[in-house]
C-alpha cells in the first residue's frame, strides 16, 4: 500500500505543479486577476499538501482531499450570474445541462478523491494516548 500512497501523492504533486504554472501564466490561456490568485491558492495549498503526503504526514491527504474536493464541481448558469469553477490540474468533465445551469463533475478529481480516500482508508490509526 506504500507505493500506492506515493503514487497518490506524486500525481497530487505533478496536478498542484500544473495548477500553479498555469495561474503564473506559464501554461494555458491567460486568466483574469481574480482566478490567477484563486488558482495560485489552490495550486500552493495543493503543492504543501504533497509534500506533506510524501513525508508521510498525516495533513497530507486530508489536503489532497480538499484539493480535489474543490474542483469536483463546476457550475455555470445560463443567464451570467455568479459561477463557481477551479480548473486546477488535469480534468475532464462529464457535462449536465439543465434548463437554467449547466454543472460540470471532474471525473479526474473524482477519481483522485476516491483513490486519497483510499489511502486515508487503509493507514494505520494511531495508538490511544493513555
Amino acid at each position: 500500500m506504500r507505493g500506492f500512497e506515493t503514487w497518490v501523492a506524486r500525481v497530487l504533486l505533478l496536478n498542484s505543479a500544473l495548477t500553479l504554472g498555469v495561474s503564473l501564466g506559464l501554461l494555458g490561456a491567460p486568466q483574469d486577476a481574480e482566478a490567477r490568485a484563486v488558482l495560485f491558492g489552490v495550486g500552493l495549498f495543493g503543492f504543501l499538501a504533497a509534500v506533506l503526503s510524501l513525508k508521510r504526514r498525516r495533513g497530507g491527504p486530508w489536503g489532497g482531499m480538499l484539493y480535489y474536493a474543490v474542483q469536483l464541481v463546476g457550475y455555470f448558469p445560463h443567464d451570467g450570474s455568479w459561477q463557481f469553477s477551479v480548473k486546477a490540474g488535469v480534468s475532464i468533465g462529464l457535462m449536465m445541462r439543465f434548463s437554467n445551469a449547466t454543472l460540470v463533475l471532474n471525473m479526474v478529481a473524482l477519481a483522485l478523491l476516491a483513490a486519497t480516500l483510499a489511502v486515508l482508508a487503509r493507514r494505520p490509526r494511531p495508538a490511544d494516548a493513555r
